[in-house]
């Protein structure tokens, strides 16, 4: 069995826990409230990336490019669009965090009765300042490179459905999918 793990950092996550939420930088929204590639957060006096971007990845034994979140620290001059000639915005915050919901997605695949993939990955980031919540999520299409963002309240039951996953597999194949959600405070 093939098993691979894209999951965030919990203890970089645990570090957030305390601190200024200054803003957020994206693209703007067009269309939808969701954006490509990037997303730079403003914490405390540092600067992450959340990136969604494609990699090369062994991904139920094609290998293709997918979209993999990651949350890095950062400098700003990073912090720009990966479109051309579009200048992004700053989302004010100015809250202090007081949790972090990590929601993990677990898909499993097996080929004729035999497990073959363990995939783990983090489907969103949900930060909560007591106030409000504000989330990014990782577009369920594999090889998307967007970035949905939404703000409100419980906002775990807002993510996309996890059975998408389970749909338009051929006969052989037996897909299964949990979600965790890890809650730091």
């Amino acid at each position: 069995m093939k098993i691979i793990d894209m999951r965030f950092n919990n203890t970089m996550i645990q570090e957030l826990i305390g601190k200024q939420f200054n803003k957020f930088c994206h693209d703007p929204f067009e269309f939808t409230n969701s954006v490509t590639q990037i997303v730079g957060l403003y914490i405390g006096d540092e600067i992450y990336s959340l990136t969604n971007k494609q990699e090369v990845v062994d991904y139920f034994g094609n290998t293709d490019d997918i979209a993999v979140l990651k949350l890095c620290k950062s400098e700003n001059s990073e912090i720009k669009s990966a479109l051309k000639d579009v200048n992004m915005i700053s989302t004010p915050v100015n809250e202090t965090i007081v949790s972090v919901k990590i929601v993990n997605e677990n898909q499993k695949v097996s080929i004729k009765n035999r497990e073959t993939y363990d995939i783990w990955l983090t489907r969103a980031i949900i930060i909560s300042t007591g106030e409000r919540e504000i989330s990014f999520e990782k577009d369920t299409v594999p090889f998307s490179e967007e970035i949905i963002i939404q703000r409100g309240y419980n906002l775990v039951d807002k993510c996309s459905d996890k059975n998408g996953f389970l749909e338009g597999w051929d006969e052989d194949y037996i897909p299964e999918c949990i979600r965790d959600v890890i809650e730091i405070k």
